[in-house]
């Protein structure tokens, strides 16, 4: 009897873990549900917190002009890519390399 318990939840729990997402992501076509707006407000949220953690570098330590050089590179090639591209994603990659790449360029 156990058995036959163990088997048919594993294949409703089989059938969900693949129906669900099917689910999600017919409502995320059609734009409807708290999923939707909150994946639409994921990467700007992405890059406000790169923004402010760059940001962060020129208020705690004495600020140099590099941290500023760093910030204005990375910000720039997001506006950049993000002009070029209707990726926000992308743009967030690209413009933390800049940001790293930068850093790594203007250290002492």
């Amino acid at each position: 009897m156990t058995w036959w318990v163990i088997v048919i939840a594993a294949g409703v729990g089989t059938f969900l873990i693949r129906y669900l997402p099917l689910l999600s992501g017919t409502r995320l076509v059609r734009g409807e549900g708290r999923l939707s707006r909150f994946l639409g407000a994921l990467g700007l949220a992405a890059i406000a917190a790169l923004i402010v953690l760059s940001v962060s570098d020129l208020w705690w330590q004495a600020p140099h002009w590099r941290g500023g050089v760093r910030l204005a590179l990375g910000a720039t090639a997001v506006l950049l890519v993000q002009r070029l591209t209707p990726n926000v994603g992308l743009a967030t990659l690209v413009g933390a390399g800049v940001y790293g790449a930068a850093g790594w360029a203007l250290a002492d």
